[in-house]
């Protein structure tokens, strides 16, 4: 598969960005308390970790993007792929690090891009390690870190047997075994010790391990921005919200939005995290969709937002991505609720995800057309607006694709001088005022412009109104989804133990192998989803119309 991906994708990544990530991860794992073998003390030094063949080629010939497919041409066990160069040997090594120094690690030289960086110690164990074994490691086929499965099962409780969701195994789900049951099947189950990250008590038992918190202080001392968060909260977010995108992605979302500043970006997943397991409930709110609250008569200005047909999405822009529509003279601030509005917004925000195409395309932003004919001051809702700068700019950062303003009268420009100010500049400098069909054109292709704003299109957003059967699960929970869900837990716990052994690697082919693992795991976590997806969600709006295909 040919595939230009979009620049700072795990797909197209260059090397200075590789080790930002990984650094990135690192303080994450050490976080979630997740063994690593790379000191705190070295984590805060950029050159302890080691950037993949791939990337550093891609650094070095000035490309953005590569056509790099996420399906294997070998197999998992080959050495290489080949579609891959491995031009870099482990001889190379100090050849490729001096290069990698004379980039933004370069002393003195401080890129726009990056934090200031603090350069390893001459003592430093980890520098040693690099220099004295990159040319002996090893690759190691993929599987299942057993401490790692007990900290995701004991301590986070984050597999399927220990959620809401689980179903006996009286359930017909055939030789699936639970990531408990590998756990238990160790030769070695004890509880690890965690004594450098927790406070309280733990039992002995690995089966009831449990600790009121881990305290992270080690992290935390060399990157406190981190420290204010749950690591609970933060664990199951980051689990919870992938779905049909690349998992890699989602997290690079928030290091891209920080300019790869590693403590920025951290303070902000954190934040992100908290707010969508705590404040709001969007995962919570995607599954149940419209027909539940519009059946049983709840959250009734949740549901006047969708009858007044102001919104839908509907087609691509010219650069593939989707479009959602909003006919902003059908808005009216007495119709519901701000808490309602809110909740729609952010329904709205999570279903649009659900439109992109991340890991088969590259298509991982969304475009959105303000339609402004027949615009007064009673559409003008200056709170609902305010809450949409925000949540796109601290929870969904690099989810815009293009921002249309479509005929806006001159009233507007009351409007537009106070919410401008509201606005993240990278946000702003994706908004661009259309006045008429000929320059909205220059963006959308007029199949997809809807008839009323001079294109083709007639659909107009109808309401599909739900029945009693909407408000339930697209398909019922049967032993094939208690399969499905066991392959998640495993591949999450894959892509753990792969991310842990390529933050470690020293050798920038080995690094590139486990990079490659880590594609590989990015698309079957989404295939897993999409196959996953009707057992999750009820039919929702945009199902009940037809217009979501559930694609990666």
């Amino acid at each position: 598969m040919s595939i230009q991906y979009r620049p700072g994708r795990i797909q197209s990544i260059n090397a200075d960005q590789e080790i930002i990530l990984k650094q990135f991860y690192a303080c994450l794992l050490k976080y979630f308390g997740y063994e690593i073998d790379i000191s705190v003390e070295d984590i805060v030094y950029k050159e302890c970790f080691i950037s993949s063949t791939r990337t550093t080629e891609l650094s070095e010939s000035g490309y953005s993007s590569l056509n790099y497919g996420l399906v294997r041409t070998g197999t998992r066990d080959s050495t290489t792929s080949s579609h891959i160069s491995h031009k870099t040997s482990a001889s190379s090594y100090s050849t490729l690090n001096k290069k990698k120094k004379a980039g933004i690690l370069k002393r003195g030289k401080k890129s726009s891009n990056v934090e200031e960086e603090l350069h390893a110690p001459e003592s430093s164990p980890r520098m040693k390690f690099i220099q004295s074994q990159s040319s002996f490691e090893k690759y190691q086929p993929i599987d299942i870190n057993p401490r790692y499965a007990h900290v995701f099962c004991n301590y986070y409780k984050q597999n399927f047997d220990n959620s809401e969701e689980y179903m006996s195994d009286n359930e017909d789900s055939g030789d699936v075994e639970s990531i408990e049951s590998f756990v238990t099947a160790e030769t070695y189950v004890e509880t690890p010790d965690y004594s450098q990250f927790k406070s309280g008590k733990a039992t002995s038992s690995s089966s009831s391990f449990e600790t009121e918190s881990f305290n992270v202080k080690p992290i935390t001392d060399k990157f406190p921005e981190i420290g204010n968060f749950d690591n609970r909260k933060l664990h199951k977010a980051l689990c919870d919200a992938p779905r049909n995108d690349a998992f890699d992605n989602f997290i690079l979302r928030f290091v891209r939005a920080r300019k790869f500043k590693t403590k920025d970006a951290l303070a902000m997943i954190g934040k992100s995290a908290e707010w969508r397991v705590s404040t709001f409930k969007p995962d919570e709110w995607v599954r149940e969709g419209d027909a539940l609250s519009y059946v049983t008569g709840k959250n009734p200005g949740f549901i006047k937002n969708f009858t007044t047909q102001k919104s839908y999405v509907r087609g691509v822009d010219k650069d593939s991505n989707p479009i959602f529509f909003f006919k902003a003279k059908l808005h009216l601030i007495s119709d519901a609720p701000l808490a309602d509005t809110q909740r729609f917004a952010v329904y709205t925000i999570e279903s649009c995800r659900l439109f992109l195409r991340d890991i088969n395309e590259s298509v991982d932003t969304c475009s959105i057309v303000f339609d402004l004919t027949g615009f007064s001051l009673k559409n003008a809702d200056y709170n609902a607006i305010k809450f949409l700068a925000e949540v796109f700019e601290a929870h969904y950062p690099e989810c815009l694709g293009k921002v249309l303003i479509f005929n806006a009268p001159w009233i507007f420009s009351t409007v537009w001088n106070v919410i401008k100010n509201w606005l993240d500049p990278v946000v702003a400098s994706k908004i661009h005022f259309t006045k008429d069909f000929k320059e909205l054109n220059k963006f959308i292709d007029k199949k997809w412009i809807p008839d009323y704003m001079g294109g083709d299109d007639t659909y107009a957003g109808e309401y599909p109104v739900p029945s009693e059967r909407d408000a339930t699960y697209m398909k019922p929970r049967d032993g094939e989804f208690v399969r499905l869900m066991r392959e998640r837990d495993a591949l999450l716990l894959k892509m753990l133990t792969t991310t842990k052994k390529w933050v470690e690697s020293t050798s920038p082919e080995i690094s590139d192998r486990y990079l490659q693992d880590k594609l590989d795991l990015n698309a079957e976590m989404a295939n897993n989803y999409i196959k996953l997806d009707p057992y999750l969600r009820f039919a929702g709006f945009y199902d009940r119309n037809g217009s979501l295909t559930v694609r990666c």
